[in-house]
């Protein structure tokens, strides 16, 4: 690891689509074609790759776990 991600808190690390959809147990795809166009998803620190705050993901899964799709992943 570097010397940056052994300092800053996950909480705070930018997270990509990948990571995201690790989290809520969805692909990388729908992340970024079904949630994250979502108006109260939180809003992308870079557009090219898409990343986001992680702890701001985690805290909007925790307000919207009912509203998440599917997964398909078995």
């Amino acid at each position: 690891m570097s010397e940056t991600t052994d300092t800053v808190p996950w909480e705070l690390r930018a997270i990509n689509a990948e990571a995201v959809g690790q989290l809520l147990g969805l692909a990388p795809r729908t992340v970024l074609e079904t949630v994250a166009c979502k108006p109260d998803f939180p809003v992308r620190l870079t557009m090219r790759p898409a990343t986001w705050v992680a702890g701001e993901v985690v805290e909007w899964q925790d307000k919207n776990r009912a509203g998440l799709p599917k997964s398909r992943r078995k």
